[in-house]
């Protein structure tokens, strides 16, 4: 549940990246974030990994929604380059880890002869998030604009971290 509400946040800014760098006239760093994005994520994936090891998820999971909140208000807000860049960096951070120790966590959670269910479950919810964000982002964009859809996927991404609390978060702290 919670890999849906990210994913349906995270859909804005694969769906509509470039029609919003035309509008906020950042189009040609637009063209750079998702290789920041990606550059970001190699380097700090290796990291999350041990440390989800040696300390559970939310040491990781809470940090890397927050940052992706935060990677989200600056996308949301970007009117220079410096900004968009920092929001890339921060979005590659939160959502980037986020993605990879969500699904390690479904699986260690999971009883080994359900690991294939709760596998695809995860990715079924999160492709969800993904596919009907932009569906229903994109009806709202003509009334709203590209920055307030954005802003309202800080609140998604907030709502993401108090269902993480509920669902796992809690249990893992006990």
């Amino acid at each position: 549940l919670v890999a849906l509400f990210v994913g349906l946040a995270y859909s804005g800014v694969l769906s509509f990246m470039s029609f919003y760098t035309v509008e906020i006239n950042l189009e040609k760093v637009g063209g750079y974030f998702f290789l920041i994005y990606a550059i970001v994520v190699i380097l700090t994936r290796p990291v999350t990994g041990k440390l989800l090891d040696a300390r559970g998820a939310n040491i990781i999971i809470y940090p890397c929604l927050l940052i992706f909140a935060v990677g989200m208000y600056f996308f949301s807000s970007a009117t220079t380059s410096i900004v968009f860049i920092i929001a890339a960096i921060f979005i590659g951070i939160g959502y980037g880890n986020f993605t990879s120790v969500a699904q390690a966590v479904a699986v260690k959670e999971t009883p080994r002869e359900r690991m294939g269910l709760a596998t695809s479950t995860f990715f079924i919810l999160y492709d969800i998030g993904l596919g009907f964000g932009p569906y229903v982002l994109g009806k709202l964009v003509p009334e709203f604009g590209y920055r307030t859809i954005f802003e309202w996927m800080v609140v998604v991404i907030i709502i993401s971290i108090v269902l993480y609390y509920f669902l796992h978060g809690k249990k893992e702290s006990a």
